[in-house]
Protein backbone atom coordinates (compact mmCIF):
# COMPACT_ATOMS: atom_id res chain seq x y z
CA UNK A 1 0.00 0.00 0.00
CA UNK A 2 1.23 3.31 -1.21
CA UNK A 3 0.82 6.24 1.40
CA UNK A 4 -1.09 8.98 -0.46
CA UNK A 5 -3.10 12.35 0.36
CA UNK A 6 -4.79 14.58 -1.67
CA UNK A 7 -4.54 17.55 -0.05
CA UNK A 8 -1.41 19.81 0.06
CA UNK A 9 -1.92 20.57 3.48
CA UNK A 10 -0.36 18.22 5.97
CA UNK A 11 -2.34 15.25 7.40
CA UNK A 12 -2.36 12.42 9.40
CA UNK A 13 -4.56 9.03 9.81
CA UNK A 14 -4.12 5.82 11.36
CA UNK A 15 -5.57 2.39 12.67
CA UNK A 16 -5.46 0.17 15.88
CA UNK A 17 -6.11 -3.15 15.66
CA UNK A 18 -6.66 -6.09 18.12
CA UNK A 19 -8.10 -9.58 17.85
CA UNK A 20 -8.01 -12.96 19.92
CA UNK A 21 -9.58 -16.49 18.84
CA UNK A 22 -9.88 -19.56 20.87
CA UNK A 23 -8.74 -22.36 18.70
CA UNK A 24 -5.28 -21.36 18.84
CA UNK A 25 -5.56 -18.66 21.82
CA UNK A 26 -4.31 -16.16 19.00
CA UNK A 27 -3.49 -12.76 20.24
CA UNK A 28 -2.63 -10.13 17.03
CA UNK A 29 -1.79 -6.77 17.57
CA UNK A 30 -1.17 -4.11 14.45
CA UNK A 31 -0.84 -0.42 14.17
CA UNK A 32 -0.83 1.92 10.89
CA UNK A 33 0.00 5.73 11.35
CA UNK A 34 -0.03 7.23 7.70
CA UNK A 35 1.49 10.98 7.51
CA UNK A 36 2.12 13.73 4.90
CA UNK A 37 0.47 15.77 1.99
CA UNK A 38 -0.29 15.51 -1.56
CA UNK A 39 3.99 15.70 -2.23
CA UNK A 40 5.62 13.74 -0.07
CA UNK A 41 3.75 10.85 2.41
CA UNK A 42 5.26 8.72 4.88
CA UNK A 43 3.66 5.84 6.47
CA UNK A 44 4.85 3.23 9.30
CA UNK A 45 3.33 -0.03 10.30
CA UNK A 46 4.13 -2.42 13.09
CA UNK A 47 2.20 -6.54 14.17
CA UNK A 48 2.47 -8.61 16.53
CA UNK A 49 1.29 -12.01 16.35
CA UNK A 50 1.29 -15.12 18.84
CA UNK A 51 -0.42 -18.05 18.77
CA UNK A 52 -0.75 -20.99 20.89
CA UNK A 53 -1.19 -24.63 20.53
CA UNK A 54 -3.97 -25.59 17.60
CA UNK A 55 -7.24 -27.03 19.65
CA UNK A 56 -8.40 -29.20 17.08
CA UNK A 57 -11.90 -30.53 16.68
CA UNK A 58 -10.97 -33.78 18.85
CA UNK A 59 -10.76 -31.72 21.63
CA UNK A 60 -7.18 -31.67 22.02
CA UNK A 61 -4.09 -28.89 22.07
CA UNK A 62 -1.66 -30.54 19.44
CA UNK A 63 1.73 -29.57 19.97
CA UNK A 64 3.97 -27.75 20.02
CA UNK A 65 2.07 -25.64 16.92
CA UNK A 66 2.38 -22.17 18.66
CA UNK A 67 4.73 -19.38 17.23
CA UNK A 68 5.25 -15.53 17.50
CA UNK A 69 5.64 -13.16 14.72
CA UNK A 70 6.73 -9.78 14.52
CA UNK A 71 6.91 -7.31 11.33
CA UNK A 72 7.55 -3.68 10.89
CA UNK A 73 7.02 -1.41 7.43
CA UNK A 74 8.04 2.18 6.73
CA UNK A 75 7.10 3.51 3.66
CA UNK A 76 8.37 7.09 1.93
CA UNK A 77 6.41 8.07 -1.31
CA UNK A 78 6.82 10.89 -3.27
CA UNK A 79 5.03 12.91 -6.11
CA UNK A 80 7.12 16.16 -6.96
CA UNK A 81 4.82 16.87 -9.71
CA UNK A 82 2.18 15.65 -11.70
CA UNK A 83 4.28 13.47 -13.74
CA UNK A 84 6.90 12.12 -11.40
CA UNK A 85 7.13 9.84 -8.28
CA UNK A 86 9.11 7.61 -6.26
CA UNK A 87 8.77 5.34 -3.37
CA UNK A 88 10.68 3.78 -0.64
CA UNK A 89 9.90 0.74 1.27
CA UNK A 90 11.75 -1.22 3.81
CA UNK A 91 9.91 -4.63 5.65
CA UNK A 92 11.37 -6.78 8.59
CA UNK A 93 9.22 -9.93 9.63
CA UNK A 94 10.53 -12.67 11.61
CA UNK A 95 9.35 -15.88 13.67
CA UNK A 96 11.71 -16.39 16.29
CA UNK A 97 10.92 -19.99 16.52
CA UNK A 98 8.79 -21.84 14.48
CA UNK A 99 7.70 -25.81 15.08
CA UNK A 100 7.48 -27.93 12.23
CA UNK A 101 4.53 -29.86 13.65
CA UNK A 102 4.09 -32.59 10.87
CA UNK A 103 8.06 -33.86 12.27
CA UNK A 104 6.83 -33.68 16.00
CA UNK A 105 3.97 -35.25 15.86
CA UNK A 106 3.11 -38.71 14.78
CA UNK A 107 1.68 -39.15 11.35
CA UNK A 108 -0.52 -41.48 9.88
CA UNK A 109 1.46 -44.70 9.89
CA UNK A 110 3.99 -43.56 12.40
CA UNK A 111 4.00 -44.39 16.27
CA UNK A 112 6.47 -42.25 17.05
CA UNK A 113 7.52 -39.31 15.62
CA UNK A 114 10.13 -38.35 12.99
CA UNK A 115 11.89 -35.67 15.03
CA UNK A 116 12.43 -34.80 18.88
CA UNK A 117 13.64 -31.51 17.74
CA UNK A 118 12.25 -29.65 14.69
CA UNK A 119 12.07 -25.90 14.61
CA UNK A 120 12.71 -23.47 11.91
CA UNK A 121 14.93 -20.88 14.47
CA UNK A 122 15.02 -18.04 13.46
CA UNK A 123 12.37 -17.26 9.81
CA UNK A 124 13.69 -13.82 8.70
CA UNK A 125 12.69 -11.76 5.43
CA UNK A 126 14.17 -8.23 5.04
CA UNK A 127 12.96 -6.28 1.92
CA UNK A 128 13.84 -3.11 0.75
CA UNK A 129 12.73 -1.91 -2.77
CA UNK A 130 13.05 1.54 -4.65
CA UNK A 131 10.95 2.64 -7.58
CA UNK A 132 10.99 5.55 -9.83
CA UNK A 133 7.94 6.60 -12.41
CA UNK A 134 7.89 8.91 -14.93
CA UNK A 135 4.42 9.73 -17.04
CA UNK A 136 4.67 10.88 -20.56
CA UNK A 137 8.41 10.80 -20.75
CA UNK A 138 11.12 9.90 -23.07
CA UNK A 139 9.81 9.03 -26.27
CA UNK A 140 6.60 9.90 -25.42
CA UNK A 141 6.23 6.54 -22.77
CA UNK A 142 4.99 5.65 -19.03
CA UNK A 143 8.90 4.64 -17.60
CA UNK A 144 9.10 3.01 -14.59
CA UNK A 145 12.23 1.55 -12.38
CA UNK A 146 12.32 -0.96 -9.66
CA UNK A 147 15.23 -1.84 -7.94
CA UNK A 148 14.90 -4.24 -5.02
CA UNK A 149 16.88 -6.27 -2.44
CA UNK A 150 15.71 -9.25 -0.43
CA UNK A 151 17.01 -11.50 2.20
CA UNK A 152 15.84 -14.59 3.36
CA UNK A 153 17.20 -16.53 6.40
CA UNK A 154 16.17 -20.46 7.21
CA UNK A 155 17.90 -21.29 10.00
CA UNK A 156 16.80 -24.71 11.86
CA UNK A 157 17.61 -26.83 15.05
CA UNK A 158 16.87 -30.80 14.44
CA UNK A 159 17.41 -33.87 16.39
CA UNK A 160 15.95 -37.01 14.57
CA UNK A 161 13.39 -38.85 16.96
CA UNK A 162 15.22 -39.85 20.48
CA UNK A 163 19.11 -39.14 18.28
CA UNK A 164 21.88 -38.44 20.33
CA UNK A 165 22.89 -35.55 17.60
CA UNK A 166 21.52 -32.46 16.98
CA UNK A 167 21.73 -30.72 13.58
CA UNK A 168 21.86 -26.21 13.48
CA UNK A 169 21.24 -25.31 9.77
CA UNK A 170 22.50 -21.77 8.60
CA UNK A 171 20.86 -21.01 5.02
CA UNK A 172 20.26 -17.88 3.70
CA UNK A 173 19.22 -16.05 0.18
CA UNK A 174 20.25 -12.77 -0.71
CA UNK A 175 18.11 -11.66 -3.92
CA UNK A 176 18.90 -8.37 -6.43
CA UNK A 177 16.15 -7.29 -8.93
CA UNK A 178 16.11 -4.40 -11.17
CA UNK A 179 13.20 -4.27 -13.56
CA UNK A 180 12.73 -1.22 -16.46
CA UNK A 181 9.89 -0.94 -18.62
CA UNK A 182 8.25 1.83 -20.72
CA UNK A 183 4.40 1.64 -21.67
CA UNK A 184 1.77 3.29 -23.82
CA UNK A 185 -1.87 3.76 -23.13
CA UNK A 186 -3.75 4.64 -26.76
CA UNK A 187 -7.42 4.43 -27.76
CA UNK A 188 -7.09 0.85 -29.32
CA UNK A 189 -5.48 -0.11 -26.21
CA UNK A 190 -2.06 -0.47 -23.98
CA UNK A 191 1.12 -1.92 -24.47
CA UNK A 192 4.43 -2.77 -21.93
CA UNK A 193 8.08 -3.58 -22.57
CA UNK A 194 10.67 -3.87 -20.36
CA UNK A 195 14.10 -5.57 -19.46
CA UNK A 196 15.18 -7.62 -15.41
CA UNK A 197 17.60 -8.96 -14.12
CA UNK A 198 17.77 -10.90 -10.89
CA UNK A 199 20.70 -12.30 -8.93
CA UNK A 200 19.89 -15.06 -6.20
CA UNK A 201 22.87 -15.56 -3.74
CA UNK A 202 22.98 -18.57 -1.50
CA UNK A 203 24.93 -19.27 1.51
CA UNK A 204 24.83 -22.80 3.82
CA UNK A 205 25.97 -24.04 6.86
CA UNK A 206 25.56 -26.90 9.28
CA UNK A 207 26.86 -28.29 11.98
CA UNK A 208 26.06 -31.36 14.02
CA UNK A 209 26.62 -30.84 18.08
CA UNK A 210 26.43 -34.51 20.12
CA UNK A 211 24.63 -34.61 23.22
CA UNK A 212 26.63 -37.03 24.62
CA UNK A 213 29.85 -34.99 24.91
CA UNK A 214 29.15 -31.36 23.44
CA UNK A 215 31.78 -32.07 20.76
CA UNK A 216 30.68 -30.07 17.44
CA UNK A 217 31.30 -31.43 13.75
CA UNK A 218 30.66 -29.09 10.75
CA UNK A 219 28.15 -31.40 8.41
CA UNK A 220 27.96 -31.04 4.31
CA UNK A 221 25.10 -28.15 4.41
CA UNK A 222 21.54 -28.41 2.95
CA UNK A 223 22.58 -25.99 0.02
CA UNK A 224 26.03 -25.98 -1.77
CA UNK A 225 27.30 -22.87 0.30
CA UNK A 226 28.16 -19.93 -2.52
CA UNK A 227 25.24 -21.15 -4.63
CA UNK A 228 23.38 -18.61 -7.47
CA UNK A 229 21.35 -17.28 -9.99
CA UNK A 230 21.56 -15.12 -12.52
CA UNK A 231 18.14 -14.07 -14.87
CA UNK A 232 17.89 -11.94 -17.63
CA UNK A 233 15.00 -11.41 -19.41
CA UNK A 234 12.73 -9.29 -22.19
CA UNK A 235 9.22 -8.98 -21.87
CA UNK A 236 6.68 -7.57 -23.84
CA UNK A 237 2.10 -7.22 -23.25
CA UNK A 238 0.07 -6.16 -25.39
CA UNK A 239 -3.84 -5.49 -25.56
CA UNK A 240 -5.95 -4.50 -28.08
CA UNK A 241 -9.49 -3.62 -29.06
CA UNK A 242 -9.72 -5.04 -32.10
CA UNK A 243 -13.88 -4.43 -32.32
CA UNK A 244 -16.23 -2.84 -30.37
CA UNK A 245 -16.79 -6.71 -28.96
CA UNK A 246 -13.27 -7.87 -28.89
CA UNK A 247 -10.34 -7.44 -27.34
CA UNK A 248 -7.45 -9.43 -27.55
CA UNK A 249 -4.02 -9.83 -25.58
CA UNK A 250 -0.56 -11.29 -25.73
CA UNK A 251 3.07 -11.51 -24.27
CA UNK A 252 6.22 -13.20 -24.58
CA UNK A 253 9.24 -13.01 -22.44
CA UNK A 254 12.90 -14.61 -23.42
CA UNK A 255 14.89 -15.58 -20.76
CA UNK A 256 18.38 -16.63 -19.79
CA UNK A 257 19.46 -18.10 -16.75
CA UNK A 258 22.64 -19.45 -15.39
CA UNK A 259 21.90 -22.36 -12.11
CA UNK A 260 25.60 -22.52 -10.65
CA UNK A 261 26.68 -24.71 -7.71
CA UNK A 262 30.09 -25.58 -6.18
CA UNK A 263 31.56 -29.08 -5.50
CA UNK A 264 30.62 -30.45 -2.07
CA UNK A 265 31.53 -33.27 -0.47
CA UNK A 266 28.83 -35.41 -1.57
CA UNK A 267 27.76 -33.97 -4.86
CA UNK A 268 30.62 -32.24 -7.50
CA UNK A 269 30.08 -29.04 -9.09
CA UNK A 270 27.46 -28.14 -11.14
CA UNK A 271 26.29 -25.15 -13.66
CA UNK A 272 23.12 -25.01 -15.83
CA UNK A 273 22.47 -22.66 -18.41
CA UNK A 274 18.94 -22.08 -19.69
CA UNK A 275 17.51 -19.96 -22.53
CA UNK A 276 13.95 -20.67 -23.61
CA UNK A 277 10.43 -18.29 -24.10
CA UNK A 278 7.12 -17.93 -22.14
CA UNK A 279 4.10 -16.66 -23.57
CA UNK A 280 0.33 -16.33 -23.71
CA UNK A 281 -2.41 -15.11 -25.95
CA UNK A 282 -6.38 -13.76 -24.75
CA UNK A 283 -9.25 -13.30 -26.25
CA UNK A 284 -12.35 -11.36 -24.56
CA UNK A 285 -15.71 -11.45 -26.23
CA UNK A 286 -18.54 -9.14 -25.00
CA UNK A 287 -21.51 -11.51 -26.50
CA UNK A 288 -24.02 -8.92 -25.12
CA UNK A 289 -24.39 -6.31 -22.50
CA UNK A 290 -24.75 -8.56 -19.84
CA UNK A 291 -22.42 -11.96 -21.27
CA UNK A 292 -18.93 -12.17 -21.61
CA UNK A 293 -17.06 -15.11 -23.69
CA UNK A 294 -12.93 -15.12 -22.31
CA UNK A 295 -10.41 -17.57 -23.71
CA UNK A 296 -6.63 -17.59 -22.73
CA UNK A 297 -3.71 -20.46 -24.04
CA UNK A 298 -0.08 -20.23 -23.15
CA UNK A 299 3.23 -21.76 -22.89
CA UNK A 300 6.08 -21.49 -20.28
CA UNK A 301 8.97 -23.04 -18.55
CA UNK A 302 10.88 -23.56 -15.19
CA UNK A 303 14.44 -23.75 -14.89
CA UNK A 304 15.80 -26.14 -12.41
CA UNK A 305 16.85 -24.06 -8.86
CA UNK A 306 19.16 -24.55 -6.41
CA UNK A 307 16.68 -26.31 -4.29
CA UNK A 308 16.17 -28.78 -7.60
CA UNK A 309 19.71 -29.44 -7.52
CA UNK A 310 21.72 -29.27 -4.79
CA UNK A 311 19.19 -29.91 -1.91
CA UNK A 312 20.86 -32.62 1.00
CA UNK A 313 18.73 -33.56 3.88
CA UNK A 314 15.51 -33.80 5.62
CA UNK A 315 12.15 -33.07 3.45
CA UNK A 316 8.66 -33.67 4.51
CA UNK A 317 6.87 -37.13 4.74
CA UNK A 318 9.54 -38.86 6.38
CA UNK A 319 12.21 -38.89 3.54
CA UNK A 320 15.64 -37.38 3.08
CA UNK A 321 16.96 -35.78 0.23
CA UNK A 322 20.11 -36.18 -2.04
CA UNK A 323 21.54 -33.70 -4.47
CA UNK A 324 21.10 -34.28 -8.48
CA UNK A 325 23.21 -31.69 -10.08
CA UNK A 326 21.68 -32.94 -13.56
CA UNK A 327 18.19 -31.69 -14.09
CA UNK A 328 16.81 -30.25 -16.95
CA UNK A 329 14.11 -27.52 -17.60
CA UNK A 330 10.11 -28.04 -16.46
CA UNK A 331 7.65 -27.15 -19.70
CA UNK A 332 4.11 -26.36 -19.27
CA UNK A 333 1.46 -26.02 -21.48
CA UNK A 334 -2.22 -24.42 -20.68
CA UNK A 335 -5.83 -23.19 -22.06
CA UNK A 336 -8.34 -22.25 -20.43
CA UNK A 337 -11.89 -20.43 -21.49
CA UNK A 338 -15.43 -19.88 -20.05
CA UNK A 339 -18.51 -17.23 -19.91
CA UNK A 340 -19.43 -14.16 -17.46
CA UNK A 341 -22.80 -12.90 -16.69
CA UNK A 342 -23.84 -9.71 -14.69
CA UNK A 343 -26.63 -8.70 -14.59
CA UNK A 344 -28.76 -6.48 -12.12
CA UNK A 345 -28.97 -8.79 -9.42
CA UNK A 346 -27.41 -11.78 -10.60
CA UNK A 347 -23.50 -12.72 -11.58
CA UNK A 348 -22.18 -15.83 -12.52
CA UNK A 349 -18.90 -17.50 -13.99
CA UNK A 350 -17.70 -20.69 -15.02
CA UNK A 351 -13.89 -20.98 -16.04
CA UNK A 352 -12.39 -24.51 -17.26
CA UNK A 353 -9.10 -25.14 -17.44
CA UNK A 354 -6.30 -27.63 -18.72
CA UNK A 355 -2.92 -28.06 -18.07
CA UNK A 356 0.06 -30.49 -19.47
CA UNK A 357 3.52 -30.43 -17.40
CA UNK A 358 6.07 -32.12 -19.68
CA UNK A 359 9.86 -32.75 -18.09
CA UNK A 360 8.44 -32.26 -14.33
CA UNK A 361 10.81 -32.56 -11.20
CA UNK A 362 9.86 -34.59 -8.99
CA UNK A 363 11.17 -36.95 -6.26
CA UNK A 364 11.52 -40.48 -6.66
CA UNK A 365 12.56 -43.09 -4.09
CA UNK A 366 15.86 -44.54 -4.53
CA UNK A 367 15.63 -47.64 -2.61
CA UNK A 368 17.63 -46.91 0.56
CA UNK A 369 16.98 -45.94 3.87
CA UNK A 370 19.08 -43.72 6.36
CA UNK A 371 20.48 -45.15 9.57
CA UNK A 372 17.18 -42.91 11.57
CA UNK A 373 14.51 -44.89 9.06
CA UNK A 374 13.92 -42.44 6.39
CA UNK A 375 13.46 -43.10 2.77
CA UNK A 376 16.24 -41.92 0.80
CA UNK A 377 14.49 -39.44 -2.50
CA UNK A 378 15.93 -37.74 -5.61
CA UNK A 379 14.83 -35.30 -7.75
CA UNK A 380 14.78 -36.00 -11.09
CA UNK A 381 13.03 -35.30 -14.34
CA UNK A 382 10.92 -38.22 -14.41
CA UNK A 383 7.04 -37.15 -14.53
CA UNK A 384 4.59 -35.62 -16.72
CA UNK A 385 1.32 -34.12 -15.59
CA UNK A 386 -2.07 -33.65 -17.06
CA UNK A 387 -4.16 -31.21 -14.85
CA UNK A 388 -8.07 -30.54 -15.82
CA UNK A 389 -10.67 -28.87 -13.68
CA UNK A 390 -13.09 -25.87 -13.27
CA UNK A 391 -13.94 -22.99 -11.45
CA UNK A 392 -17.25 -21.82 -10.98
CA UNK A 393 -18.82 -18.86 -8.77
CA UNK A 394 -22.25 -17.25 -8.74
CA UNK A 395 -23.97 -14.51 -6.69
CA UNK A 396 -27.12 -13.29 -5.89
CA UNK A 397 -28.87 -10.01 -4.35
CA UNK A 398 -32.09 -11.91 -2.85
CA UNK A 399 -32.89 -8.42 -1.80
CA UNK A 400 -31.38 -4.80 -1.08
CA UNK A 401 -30.10 -5.79 2.14
CA UNK A 402 -29.26 -9.86 1.80
CA UNK A 403 -27.24 -11.36 -0.95
CA UNK A 404 -25.64 -15.12 -1.53
CA UNK A 405 -22.32 -16.33 -2.70
CA UNK A 406 -21.45 -19.30 -4.25
CA UNK A 407 -18.10 -20.94 -5.44
CA UNK A 408 -17.38 -24.50 -6.16
CA UNK A 409 -13.88 -25.63 -7.76
CA UNK A 410 -12.97 -29.26 -8.86
CA UNK A 411 -9.29 -30.33 -9.85
CA UNK A 412 -8.35 -33.76 -11.73
CA UNK A 413 -4.72 -34.95 -12.23
CA UNK A 414 -3.00 -37.57 -13.51
CA UNK A 415 1.19 -38.37 -13.66
CA UNK A 416 3.51 -40.60 -15.35
CA UNK A 417 6.19 -41.25 -13.28
CA UNK A 418 9.38 -43.02 -15.74
CA UNK A 419 9.03 -46.81 -15.62
CA UNK A 420 5.34 -46.78 -13.44
CA UNK A 421 1.69 -46.77 -14.86
CA UNK A 422 0.13 -43.79 -14.88
CA UNK A 423 -1.46 -42.72 -11.28
CA UNK A 424 -3.56 -39.66 -9.51
CA UNK A 425 -1.34 -36.77 -9.03
CA UNK A 426 0.46 -35.68 -5.83
CA UNK A 427 -1.38 -33.98 -3.26
CA UNK A 428 -4.45 -32.64 -5.71
CA UNK A 429 -7.32 -31.37 -3.41
CA UNK A 430 -11.00 -32.59 -3.75
CA UNK A 431 -14.14 -30.87 -4.75
CA UNK A 432 -14.31 -27.77 -2.76
CA UNK A 433 -16.79 -25.05 -1.96
CA UNK A 434 -18.36 -22.39 -0.11
CA UNK A 435 -21.76 -20.71 0.35
CA UNK A 436 -22.09 -17.42 1.91
CA UNK A 437 -25.39 -15.58 3.03
CA UNK A 438 -24.55 -11.38 3.75
CA UNK A 439 -26.57 -8.96 5.46
CA UNK A 440 -25.56 -5.34 4.89
CA UNK A 441 -28.50 -2.37 5.54
CA UNK A 442 -26.33 0.16 4.84
CA UNK A 443 -25.96 1.28 8.85
CA UNK A 444 -23.60 0.50 11.50
CA UNK A 445 -24.22 -3.50 11.49
CA UNK A 446 -23.17 -5.98 8.96
CA UNK A 447 -23.58 -10.07 9.25
CA UNK A 448 -22.54 -13.06 7.02
CA UNK A 449 -22.62 -17.09 7.58
CA UNK A 450 -20.84 -19.79 5.51
CA UNK A 451 -20.62 -23.06 4.66
CA UNK A 452 -17.24 -24.20 3.74
CA UNK A 453 -17.04 -27.93 2.85
CA UNK A 454 -14.74 -30.56 0.70
CA UNK A 455 -15.40 -33.78 -0.45
CA UNK A 456 -13.45 -37.03 0.19
CA UNK A 457 -9.87 -37.44 -1.94
CA UNK A 458 -9.34 -41.29 -2.04
CA UNK A 459 -6.77 -40.55 -5.86
CA UNK A 460 -3.92 -40.87 -4.31
CA UNK A 461 -0.16 -41.22 -5.95
CA UNK A 462 2.39 -43.04 -4.45
CA UNK A 463 3.97 -40.57 -2.70
CA UNK A 464 0.80 -39.75 -1.10
CA UNK A 465 -0.05 -43.44 0.34
CA UNK A 466 3.87 -43.26 1.75
CA UNK A 467 3.11 -39.44 3.09
CA UNK A 468 2.70 -39.51 7.02
CA UNK A 469 0.81 -36.10 6.53
CA UNK A 470 -2.41 -38.15 4.20
CA UNK A 471 -4.15 -40.91 5.09
CA UNK A 472 -3.49 -43.92 2.73
CA UNK A 473 -7.18 -44.61 2.53
CA UNK A 474 -8.25 -41.72 1.58
CA UNK A 475 -8.82 -37.89 3.17
CA UNK A 476 -12.55 -37.30 4.35
CA UNK A 477 -14.59 -35.11 3.33
CA UNK A 478 -16.39 -32.32 6.04
CA UNK A 479 -18.15 -29.76 5.84
CA UNK A 480 -18.49 -26.32 8.74
CA UNK A 481 -20.70 -23.96 9.51
CA UNK A 482 -19.65 -20.26 10.63
CA UNK A 483 -20.95 -17.01 11.33
CA UNK A 484 -19.94 -13.58 11.48
CA UNK A 485 -21.39 -9.65 12.49
CA UNK A 486 -19.70 -6.54 12.58
CA UNK A 487 -20.84 -3.43 14.59
CA UNK A 488 -19.23 0.56 13.96
CA UNK A 489 -19.31 2.88 16.24
CA UNK A 490 -19.03 6.46 16.83
CA UNK A 491 -15.34 7.89 16.37
CA UNK A 492 -14.22 5.12 13.91
CA UNK A 493 -14.33 1.94 16.66
CA UNK A 494 -15.30 -1.50 15.04
CA UNK A 495 -16.14 -4.66 16.84
CA UNK A 496 -16.49 -7.81 15.08
CA UNK A 497 -17.16 -11.13 16.48
CA UNK A 498 -17.36 -14.38 15.53
CA UNK A 499 -17.47 -18.37 15.07
CA UNK A 500 -16.19 -21.11 12.95
CA UNK A 501 -16.46 -24.75 13.10
CA UNK A 502 -19.75 -24.29 15.03
CA UNK A 503 -20.38 -27.72 15.62
CA UNK A 504 -16.54 -28.59 16.37
CA UNK A 505 -16.11 -30.88 13.64
CA UNK A 506 -12.58 -32.55 13.41
CA UNK A 507 -11.23 -32.47 9.96
CA UNK A 508 -8.22 -32.33 7.96
CA UNK A 509 -7.80 -30.36 4.74
CA UNK A 510 -5.91 -32.80 2.39
CA UNK A 511 -1.97 -32.76 2.53
CA UNK A 512 -1.95 -30.52 5.63
CA UNK A 513 0.39 -31.86 8.24
CA UNK A 514 -2.02 -31.10 10.95
CA UNK A 515 -5.92 -31.40 11.77
CA UNK A 516 -7.72 -27.86 11.53
CA UNK A 517 -8.90 -25.71 13.97
CA UNK A 518 -12.02 -26.72 16.15
CA UNK A 519 -14.86 -24.37 17.48
CA UNK A 520 -13.31 -21.29 17.15
CA UNK A 521 -14.60 -18.05 18.96
CA UNK A 522 -13.22 -14.82 17.30
CA UNK A 523 -13.49 -11.19 18.19
CA UNK A 524 -11.24 -8.29 17.10
CA UNK A 525 -11.60 -4.37 17.77
CA UNK A 526 -10.79 -1.56 15.05
CA UNK A 527 -9.80 2.14 15.95
CA UNK A 528 -9.38 4.40 12.63
CA UNK A 529 -9.05 7.81 12.58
Amino acid sequence: RVPRFDSTENQYRGEVYAAYDTAELGRMLSATIDAGNSRIASSFSAEFLDTGDRRTGSGDRIGPSGYQSRAVRWALAGNPDDDRSWLFDVHYLEQPETPRVDELVPGFGQTEPSSSEFFFKPNRRVFVRGRLGREDGALGLDWNVDLAWQRIDDDRVSRDFEATDRRYESNRSDLYGLVVSGSRVTKSGSWIAGVETYIDEVSSQRSEESLVDGQVIARTPRFPDGSGIERYALFVNTERYVSSRNRLSGGLRISHENVSLPATPVSVAASVRVTDASGDMGWVFNATENWQLVANAGFGFRAPNVFDLGTLGNRPGNRFNIPNPDLDSERVVQLDAGMRYSGDRARFELMVYALDYGDRITSILTGDVTPEGRDIVQSVNAADSTIRGFEGGAGFDVSDTVSLEAVLNYTWAEQRVSGSPAESGDRIPPLSGRLNVSYDAGGNFRADAWWRFAGEQDRLSARDVRDIRIDPSGTSGWGILGARGSWDFRGGWNFTAGIDNVFDKRYRVHGSGLDAPGRNVMISVRKTW
